[in-house]
C-alpha cells in the first residue's frame, strides 16, 4: 500500500520523513482515532467527492405533498375561534370576580349598618332613660340642688329691647339707634 500511496502522490518526496508523514496523517479525517501507521496506510484522494444530480419534481413535489388552502383555511379559523372562546372566557372570570367581590363589599356594608342601627337604638333608650324628669331631680337633690324659689324668680329684670322695627316689621336702624340714645 504505501507503493500506492507514494504513486498518487507524484511529486513528493517518495523517502517518509516525520513532516511527509505527519502531513498524509493529517489530511486523512479520522486519523486521531486511528493509529498513525494504519492511516499513512488508508490511500488518499486528491479529487473531491463524486456528486451526481438526480432530477426531481423540485419545488411542485413539496407543495403537492403539503396540507391543502382548504385544511390551512380550516386551522386558521379553528385558531381564531379558540382565541375568541379564550377571550370570552377571561372576561367572564372577570366580570364573576367583580360581581363576587361587590357582594362582599355589600355584605360588609349591611353589617355596618345592622350594628349602626343597634348602636342607635341603645343610645336612644340610654336618652330616654337619662333625660326622666324624676331621675334629673333626684340627681340635682343627691348633689345638693333645688329649684329656684318664687322670689328669686322675681329679681330678674330685663331691660327693654332697644332693637325696633318699622310698620312692616323690618328692623329699623334709625329707630334702634334711638332708642339705644334714650336708654342711657
Amino acid at each position: 500500500m504505501s507503493a500506492a500511496i507514494s504513486s498518487r502522490s507524484a511529486g513528493r518526496p517518495s523517502s517518509r520523513s516525520a513532516r511527509g508523514a505527519a502531513s498524509v496523517a493529517s489530511r486523512y479525517q479520522g486519523a486521531r482515532y486511528v493509529a498513525t501507521s494504519v492511516a499513512e496506510a488508508l490511500p488518499v484522494y486528491e479529487e473531491g467527492p463524486s456528486i451526481s444530480v438526480v432530477p426531481g419534481a423540485g419545488r411542485r413535489a413539496s407543495v403537492e405533498e403539503g396540507l391543502s388552502a382548504a385544511v390551512l383555511s380550516l386551522a386558521k379559523i379553528c385558531a381564531v375561534a379558540c382565541i375568541v372562546i379564550a377571550v370570552i372566557a377571561v372576561g367572564r372570570v372577570a366580570i364573576t370576580s367583580a360581581t363576587a367581590a361587590c357582594a362582599l363589599e355589600t355584605k360588609a356594608i349591611e353589617h355596618d349598618i345592622e350594628t349602626a342601627r343597634t348602636e342607635g337604638s341603645d343610645l336612644e333608650v340610654a336618652q330616654s332613660v337619662l333625660s326622666k324628669p324624676s331621675r334629673i331631680k333626684a340627681q340635682a337633690a343627691s348633689l345638693g340642688m333645688a329649684a329656684p324659689t318664687a322670689e328669686y324668680s322675681d329679681q330678674i329684670t330685663l331691660p327693654d329691647d332697644v332693637v325696633s322695627v318699622d310698620t312692616e316689621g323690618n328692623l329699623s336702624l334709625s329707630d334702634s339707634v334711638a332708642a339705644a340714645a334714650a336708654a342711657r
